[in-house]
């Protein structure tokens, strides 16, 4: 019998974003930090970034992006700067903005890429962050133990994970009712029918599922 993955997950909704970010930014104006330049750690920090710039009245707004050797969920995953930044920051106060601090390894390789180009100062932040990570943002609203991990599903990559999850469930063919008791019981989340519908629909185009009568399995 195949091994079962089993991990939490959670979905994360926009309210609980416009929120985190904006216990973020009463922390930023309350050390008097002054930030002149916003950078998105893409891709999970573009949305947060921009909310950012909003609330702090920040107009230049850049990205570096990180990519990791792994996929939802693996923990062991490696980051490359696969994006550098391409706009001058010399003697700016830069802050620096993701979705999450997890392994640390993303923040902690575009912090090193930015330094090369002598901002003023940089701040990190991030709307969550949990404690295994090797590094700590100067600022984030929600600290996450270490022995409470979770796989945090935010609104923009949320098909992208399903995607990733999905097929997590097909270690034996199930039905849509199947496949939505599985997120429950491996992942702790409540997936509507309809969701999980399309998902299959795109597992099924990509040929990373395959249908049998009124059920699915891995290809």
């Amino acid at each position: 019998m195949t091994d079962i993955e089993s991990f939490r997950c959670e979905l994360v909704t926009y309210d609980e974003i416009v929120k985190w970010t904006g216990d973020v930014a009463k922390q930023i104006r309350a050390c008097d930090c002054k930030p002149t330049v916003v950078i998105g750690l893409t891709r999970g920090g573009w949305v947060p970034a921009r909310l950012m710039c909003d609330i702090l009245g920040v107009k230049k707004l850049y990205a570096v992006k990180t990519e990791h050797w792994g996929v939802t969920a693996n923990p062991d995953g490696k980051a490359l700067l696969t994006q550098e930044l391409n706009a001058s920051i010399e003697d700016e106060e830069v802050l620096l903005v993701d979705d999450i601090t997890d392994t640390g390894e993303s923040m902690t390789i575009a912090t090193a890429h930015l330094l090369k180009m002598r901002p003023k100062g940089l701040k990190t932040a991030t709307l969550l962050h949990i404690t295994r990570s090797r590094m700590e943002p100067d600022f984030h609203s929600v600290k996450v133990p270490e022995d409470k991990w979770t796989w945090f599903i935010f609104p923009w990559n949320v098909n992208e994970d399903l995607r990733t999850l999905l097929p997590k469930t097909l270690y034996e063919a199930k039905s849509v009712s199947e496949i939505k008791k599985a997120f429950r019981e491996q992942f702790h989340i409540t997936v509507p029918e309809d969701v999980v519908r399309i998902t299959l629909k795109d597992l099924l185009a990509a040929g990373t599922v395959k249908r049998a009568g009124r059920k699915w399995a891995r290809t």
